[in-house]
């Protein structure tokens, strides 16, 4: 995911390279792994700063059900606008970026190379699905004994609701 911006920083304002992206990101996600290539159309923009990234990307990862914990797998697809900024004027020259600028991730290197992995990487988590759910009626856990409830109901009896104490008192007492 790592684009030689050189020719593109030289070029007027409005000039346009695209091109085809078929790679793998590593996640550093417990819960979340890339099964399938991140894969898109991606567009790099000269504008007056730097380069804009315009990309439409797809992907596949596998999680855990948030109710029952089985394992699910979700079609992720995603777009990225993003500004990247060169460090150095071409060819070579004097460092371009201030010492208040700390978003490293939309940095163009000394190299004039632009890297996408780390965007990409943090779009892919913000589209991952918040409460992945292995079917929209998933029934979860029992939350006493732990069984699966999509195999069946349990025999736990339901736990009376302790808001309902005084109540339940003053029944027993009449």
């Amino acid at each position: 995911m790592r684009y030689n911006v050189a020719g593109l920083l030289k070029a007027p304002t409005g000039e346009m390279r695209e091109s085809e992206l078929a790679d793998v990101v590593r996640l550093d996600d417990p819960q979340l792994e890339l099964i399938a290539p991140v894969r898109g159309h991606v567009k790099l923009i000269r504008d007056p700063g730097g380069i804009s990234v315009e990309a439409h990307l797809t992907t596949q990862v596998a999680t855990q059900c948030s109710r029952c914990l089985a394992p699910v797998e979700a079609e992720l697809e995603f777009e990225i606008e993003e500004s990247f900024r060169p460090t150095v004027h071409i060819p070579g020259g004097p460092p371009v970026v201030g010492p208040d600028d700390d978003d490293v991730a939309t940095h163009i290197d000394e190299l004039h190379t632009l890297d996408l992995t780390e965007v990409v990487r943090q779009a892919i988590l913000l589209a991952a699905p918040i409460n992945p759910l292995c079917r929209a009626d998933c029934p979860g856990l029992c939350p006493t004994c732990g069984r699966d409830l999509r195999e069946g109901a349990c025999e736990c009896a339901p736990e009376p609701d302790p808001r309902w104490d005084a109540l339940r008192d003053i029944l027993s007492e009449g």
